[in-house]
């Protein structure tokens, strides 16, 4: 799993997530590319809270990782993603 791979299944709440920040704490935010955190995206980790599959506590660290890092943009949802953290 390379750095965008990582990224994406992070912010999609993947299976592999777990892995995944592992790679990205590994790698730092300069390295690579930018992955960019799209409306839809958003719109299914919210979705999932709504349905249960995550947890709020879980979905507020979340938003303050993905606020924090340079690698992710997310200025598609930034005020959304600054709401939740």
């Amino acid at each position: 799993m390379d750095k965008l791979d990582a990224l994406d299944e992070f912010a999609r709440f993947g299976d592999n997530r777990y892995e995944a920040i592992s790679v990205i704490t590994s790698t730092p935010d300069t390295q690579g590319g930018i992955y960019t955190l799209t409306q839809d995206v958003f719109c299914q980790v919210l979705q999932r809270v709504i349905d249960g599959e995550i947890d709020i506590d879980e979905l507020e660290l979340w938003a303050n990782v993905v606020e924090s890092r340079q690698d992710i943009d997310e200025s598609a949802v930034e005020g959304a993603i600054y709401a939740l953290s």
